[in-house]
C-alpha cells in the first residue's frame, strides 16, 4: 500500500515539478485556448470545420518556416493564419457556388491542403527540425530540455491571453451569431465577419500549439472540452467554465500518466500530449455516463419505469379480477388468477409483487392478494388515464374503437396528473 501511495505522490514532489513544470504550464495554455474556441465550434455544429482547419494550415506553417528559418518565427503565424482563412473562404465559396455540399467541400479543400503541406515538408524541409511527426503529434515533453523554456511558452501565453480577451470583448456578438445569425444581421452585426474572426483565432491558436501537441492532437483538445461541457449544461457561460476545468484537469492527469515517475511506468516514454488527450477522453466518457442525461441515469430511470409499470399492471389486474367477481378491491383475489391474467413469468410476477408490497399498494399472502387503499387509488387513476386516452384517440384523432386499446395500455403509465386533467378538460370542451 505504501508503494502504491508513493507512486501517486512522487510525480508531484518539488524536485519533479521543478523539472516538468513547463509541460504542465504549456499543456494548460494549449488546452484552455483550444477548449474555449472549441466551445463555440461544438455549439455551432462546426467541429468538423475545426478539425479540417487544424490540418489545412500546414502549408502556411511550412511557408512561414522557410521564410523565417525557425519554428518560432512570426512568419509561421502569419502564413498559417492566411492559409487557414483562405481555406475557410474557399470552402464557403465552393459550397455556395456549386452543387457540392459543406461536408464534401471540407473533404476536398482541407485534405488537399494537408497533403500539399506534407509534400512541402518532404521536399523543402526534410533535413530540418520541421518533420511530419512533430506536426502530427507534437513534442511538448522537449520543453524540459532547454535551460530557459520561457521563449517557447511565451507565444502560447500571449495567444491564450488574446483569445480570452477577444472572447470577453466579442462574447455577445459571438453568442448572437452562434444561436441566431438572422437576428444578428438584423441588428447590424456581420455574421460573416464574426465567423472569419473565429476561424482566424482558431488558425493562430492551432499554429501556436502544433509544436506542443501537433495537428491531430490539437483536434482532440479543440473538441473534447466543449463536447464534455455540453453534456453538463445548456448555458454558454457555464459551458465555457466547464471547458476550462476539463482542459486543466486533463492536463494534470495527462502529466500524471506520462511522468517517468508516475504510477504507469510501463508507459514510460509516452508522448505527453497524447496522454493529455487520453485523459481528456476519459473525462468525456465519465461525463457521458454520469451526467443527468447520461447513460447510467437513463438506464436507471428506464429500469425504475419498467418496475413501476410491472407493479401497476399487477394493481390493475387485481382490481379488474375483483370487479369481474363483483367484489371490492379490499376482498382477496387468488394470486394464481392474477399471474395467469398477466401472462408473465412467475419470477417477474413475484418481483413486481414484492415491489408493490414495499410501496404499500398490495397486501396478502402466497395464495390471495388484495389492494390497500392507496393501491386502489393508484389503480383507479390508471383506469381513468386509460379510458380518457382511448376516448381522446377516438374523438380527437379519429381512430376506430378497435385500434385504441393497445395505445392506451401503454400511455396510461406515462401520463402525469396534469396531463390527465388537461385531456379531461379537452374532451369536456369538445362535447359542449
Amino acid at each position: 500500500m505504501t508503494a502504491i501511495l508513493h507512486s501517486f505522490i512522487e510525480p508531484w514532489t518539488a524536485q519533479e515539478l521543478h523539472v516538468f513544470w513547463p509541460i504542465l504550464l504549456q499543456g494548460a495554455l494549449v488546452s484552455v485556448t483550444l477548449g474555449l474556441i472549441g466551445c463555440f465550434l461544438v455549439v455551432r455544429g462546426m467541429s468538423l470545420l475545426g478539425d479540417a482547419l487544424s490540418h489545412a494550415v500546414l502549408p502556411g506553417i511550412v511557408i512561414g518556416f522557410l521564410l523565417g528559418d525557425s519554428l518560432h518565427s512570426p512568419w509561421i503565424l502569419i502564413g498559417a493564419s492566411a492559409v487557414g482563412l483562405g481555406a475557410a473562404v474557399l470552402v464557403q465559396a465552393v459550397q455556395e457556388h456549386s452543387r457540392v455540399k459543406e461536408d464534401a467541400s471540407l473533404g476536398i479543400v482541407f485534405t488537399t491542403l494537408f497533403a500539399l503541406g506534407v509534400v512541402m515538408i518532404n521536399q523543402f524541409a526534410s533535413g530540418t527540425d520541421l518533420d511530419p511527426g512533430c506536426v502530427l503529434y507534437g513534442n511538448i515533453e522537449y520543453l524540459v530540455v532547454p535551460p530557459n523554456p520561457w521563449p517557447f511558452i511565451l507565444p502560447m501565453a500571449v495567444i491564450a491571453t488574446l483569445v480570452i480577451v477577444g472572447l470577453i470583448i466579442s462574447y455577445r456578438r459571438l453568442l448572437l451569431c452562434t444561436f441566431d445569425p438572422g437576428l444578428a444581421v438584423s441588428l447590424g452585426i456581420s455574421a460573416s465577419l464574426v465567423h472569419y474572426g473565429l476561424m482566424s483565432a482558431l488558425s493562430v491558436a492551432t499554429v501556436a500549439s502544433f509544436e506542443s501537441v501537433g495537428a491531430i492532437l490539437a483536434v482532440a483538445l479543440l473538441v473534447m472540452p466543449g463536447a464534455t461541457a455540453r453534456l453538463w449544461t445548456d448555458r454558454m457561460p457555464i459551458m465555457l467554465l466547464l471547458a476550462v476545468a476539463h482542459a486543466l484537469l486533463s492536463t494534470v492527469l495527462g502529466y500524471w500518466i506520462s511522468s517517468p515517475l508516475g504510477p504507469l511506468r510501463a508507459f514510460e516514454g509516452t508522448n505527453a500530449a497524447g496522454a493529455i488527450c487520453t485523459a481528456g477522453f476519459g473525462l468525456f466518457m465519465l461525463s457521458w455516463l454520469l451526467t443527468p442525461a447520461g447513460v447510467v441515469l437513463r438506464l436507471v430511470s428506464r429500469i425504475r419505469l419498467q418496475r413501476t409499470i410491472a407493479v401497476e399492471n399487477v394493481l390493475k389486474t387485481i382490481d379488474e379480477l375483483g370487479t369481474r367477481a363483483g367484489v371490492a378491491g379490499a376482498v382477496p383475489v387468488p394470486a394464481e388468477s392474477v399471474l395467469r391474467d398477466l401472462n408473465v413469468s412467475p419470477r417477474r410476477f413475484q418481483r413486481a409483487l414484492r415491489s408493490g408490497t414495499d410501496r404499500g399498494w398490495v397486501r396478502g399472502d402466497a395464495a390471495n392478494l388484495f389492494l390497500t387503499e392507496s393501491g386502489a387509488a393508484r389503480s383507479s387513476r390508471l383506469r381513468r388515464a386509460h379510458d380518457l386516452w382511448e376516448q381522446y384517440l377516438k374523438d380527437q384523432v379519429g381512430l376506430p374503437a378497435d385500434h385504441v386499446h393497445d395505445a392506451a395500455e401503454w400511455i396510461e403509465h406515462h401520463l402525469h396528473d396534469d396531463a390527465i386533467e388537461s385531456i379531461d378538460q379537452t374532451l369536456g370542451k369538445s362535447k359542449t
